[in-house]
């Protein structure tokens, strides 16, 4: 390979249309700075154009404050996206949920029998998706439930008391009253699976109920970290490539390239803003069970004032017209601008 090739090899750190409007010219330059015989790059030179052209995908065009305005918007907007991607990748670490037998079984072997099972699936907006089972079972103890459970394998916390009532009708005048009923409460976690038993027992009756959810691996924080700065980056770019392109087209397509650009991060806010309030849930210290920023695009009462949907179809709608406006964009190549010394 030739000098002057592995120059041109280089060029690749700057943007196409910086490097097809000025890559000859800054090519012939270091050819006529190398000394006879050089046949490699200098390590100097490789540095220099390695740091000029990362320099130039960030720049953005000068004298234009509304491009920095909409860079630092998309960029908010693409690292909500991308703590997103890294919250997902991070819950694929986690362990599946049991299935409904499974839980059955748990449940009933954690009450130690017990009737009237009923069980229930949720996805938060908030955390990983969790699994209830609950039984009616008035001779159930705690202690006898851990006992259960460690000659199972699992490894149990120390029992907690939690206050509770229920509510009965007085034999002689008919009144509704309140009789107390404190209940205990304890976790066990086997295999990366978490299960908190729960019970409330009077004379009458007792309600037994399980919850399980996947123990956090400890990849969700640096994931979700590593997402949100790679989508940082991504959006900062893609703005200075964007406004770049957007020089070059016609008044017309300039025109709605910008407002398909506008309507986009507008439908996006509210989305982004759901990720990253997400994003500090994650980064904030709090009890089980294990919190994830992509469940904002769960169906769920995230926003009191919207449907159950909102956050995901404003999602999608936003996506749709940010790649409206991308295509807007490719669909003819920006040509260089000459650089008037």
């Amino acid at each position: 390979m030739t000098l002057e090739r592995r120059y041109h090899r280089l060029l690749l750190a700057y943007p196409r249309p910086y490097r097809r409007g000025h890559g000859a010219e800054i090519v012939t330059t270091l050819l006529e700075m190398a000394p006879p015989g050089q046949t490699r790059p200098s390590a100097s030179d490789v540095w220099h154009l390695f740091r000029s052209g990362l320099r130039q995908r960030f720049r953005l065009p000068s004298g234009r404050p509304l491009v920095w305005v909409a860079a630092v918007l998309i960029t908010v907007v693409t690292g909500a996206f991308g703590a997103a991607a890294g919250s997902w990748v991070a819950e694929q670490t986690f362990t599946d949920l049991p299935g409904d037998a499974a839980i059955e079984a748990l449940t009933r072997q954690a009450a130690g029998g017990g009737n009237e099972f009923g069980m229930d699936r949720s996805a938060s907006p908030w955390w990983t998706t969790l699994a209830t089972g609950g039984v009616d079972a008035p001779s159930y103890t705690p202690e006898a439930a851990q006992a259960r459970l460690t000659a199972d394998g699992w490894s149990v916390t120390a029992i907690r008391t939690v206050p509770g009532s229920s509510f009965t009708t007085d034999p002689a005048t008919g009144a509704t009253i309140e009789v107390p009923a404190p209940g205990s409460v304890f976790e066990a976690t086997r295999d990366g699976l978490t299960m908190q038993v729960s019970g409330y027992i009077t004379p009458e009756h007792g309600t037994i109920s399980a919850e399980f959810w996947p123990a956090d691996t400890g990849a969700m924080r640096p994931l979700m970290l590593a997402g949100a700065v790679l989508g940082l980056i991504a959006g900062w770019l893609l703005t200075a490539s964007g406004a770049y392109r957007m020089r070059a087209l016609p008044p017309g397509r300039r025109r709605s390239a910008a407002v398909l650009t506008g309507m986009a991060l507008v439908t996006l806010a509210l989305p982004a803003l759901a990720l990253w309030v997400n994003v500090g849930r994650v980064l904030r210290p709090t009890d089980p069970p294990a919190w994830t920023v992509h469940s904002a695009f769960n169906p769920g009462p995230y926003w009191s004032y919207g449907p159950a949907w909102m956050v995901l179809v404003l999602a999608v709608i936003g996506l749709i017209l940010a790649v409206d406006a991308w295509v807007l964009l490719l669909l003819r190549r920006p040509t260089p601008t000459p650089v008037t010394a």
